[in-house]
């Protein structure tokens, strides 16, 4: 009967007409159009600055931001990828450069969905999560959080989570988030010419993507208005002597970013039509642009 129900759940446009779902295989659990439980889904708010810092648990439908909560910074949504935070070492680097800045960050805590080794269940769930974050991002809205300055982002399974949340917005709400910025979407299970099951340009006003192991954990081809290939995009020399190279190129992507922030150096990307210009070095002549906070969005 399990081995039926799984059929069904890999035939997505089943999913549709499904009011709930959830089902549980072995120790690995799916959820799908159930509701927003915050103790799976939980959202995390960090005030303050530097180590002098506060947080909070969120409740979305019944929320309340402290009232050390600046409404004039930067609110920053960050979502983790597959084995959860003690893991995800991008999405924490990253949380703790915007404390630097004092920005508003929330983060998103799935870990309950996403634990190993249940990737493919950890896939099935993240529509489910993309919706908890949209339901966040309405009731935001009703407290004087403009949608256009949401700022998402996510690691891996975490970059598609954020194109499905800004997804719901629209079909929500009819606004779309600010900014999505994706770093290396995951491609196992999201190799798919289907733009509603992968992040995309048109998940959010402006969507920028940081490729570091295209063609292994990452996805390859590209899906923003603006799309990173660092050092080329498949293997960083960070992880040339790394015991798994493609995993450690893989990470690399939030690494990356979370010195985009604080740094004084700024990571010039050229503009290339392919990757096949870019090995034959034909790129060096184009266009340049700024990767990572501080992206120009034009």
């Amino acid at each position: 009967m399990i081995k039926q129900v799984f059929v069904i759940l890999i035939g997505f446009r089943v999913f549709a007409v499904l009011e709930c779902l959830q089902l549980v295989f072995g120790d690995c659990p799916v959820y799908y159009e159930e509701p927003c439980k915050p103790d799976l889904v939980k959202f995390i708010l960090f005030t303050g600055k530097g180590n002098i810092t506060n947080f909070h648990q969120l409740n979305p439908f019944n929320l309340h931001l402290p009232k050390e909560f600046n409404a004039v910074v930067p609110t920053k949504i960050l979502i983790h990828g597959y084995g959860g935070l003690t893991i995800d070492k991008a999405i924490t680097s990253i949380q703790k450069a915007y404390q630097v800045l004092g920005y508003n960050v929330i983060l998103v805590d799935w870990g309950a969905l996403s634990e190993i080794p249940c990737y493919a269940t950890a896939y099935l769930n993240t529509w489910h999560v993309g919706q908890c974050i949209a339901i966040l991002a309405v009731s935001l809205i009703p407290l004087g959080i403009d949608p256009s300055f949401l700022h998402l982002l996510g690691f891996s399974l975490g970059a598609h989570i954020a194109g499905f949340a800004g997804a719901n917005m629209k079909k929500i709400l009819k606004v779309l988030p600010g900014r999505i910025t994706g770093l290396d979407p995951a491609l196992p299970f999201f190799a798919t010419l289907n733009n509603e099951w992968k992040l995309d340009s048109s998940d959010a006003k402006f969507v920028d993507v940081v490729h570091t192991s295209a063609g292994t954990f990452g996805k390859i081809e590209a899906v923003a208005h603006a799309d990173f290939y660092m050092n080329g995009g498949i293997l960083q020399p960070a992880c040339y002597e790394a015991p798994y190279p493609p995993l450690c190129s893989h990470v690399m992507a939030g690494i990356y970013f979370a010195e985009s922030i604080n740094s004084d150096k700024n990571f010039i990307g050229l503009q290339c039509d392919n990757l096949a210009n870019y090995v034959l070095g034909l790129c060096s002549n184009r266009a340049k642009a700024v990767m990572g906070e501080y992206i120009n969005k034009r």
